[in-house]
């Protein structure tokens, strides 16, 4: 079964939206929660969101740079 790139496009795009939209409420909204409310409990601190995209963020970067810099070295 063949599936067309524009549908696998909707598809990307559509989930990439969505977690971003729902990131977005996450963070903005953490502050104002009550914390007495039992939803508070529910929804978890955004510091470790947070954590975890800087620190995929620097394997990321620093993957590329070392990638870089092994291809430039390489040859000369």
């Amino acid at each position: 079964m063949d599936v067309p790139d524009r549908v696998i496009a909707k598809v990307v795009l559509g989930t990439t939206s969505f977690i971003f939209i729902l990131l977005t409420l996450w963070i903005n909204s953490y502050p104002f929660i009550d914390e007495d409310s039992s939803f508070y409990s529910l929804v978890p601190d955004p510091k470790w969101f947070l954590l975890f995209c800087g620190t995929w963020g620097l394997f990321f970067i620093g993957g590329l740079m070392s990638f870089t810099l092994y291809h430039m070295f390489m040859y000369q």
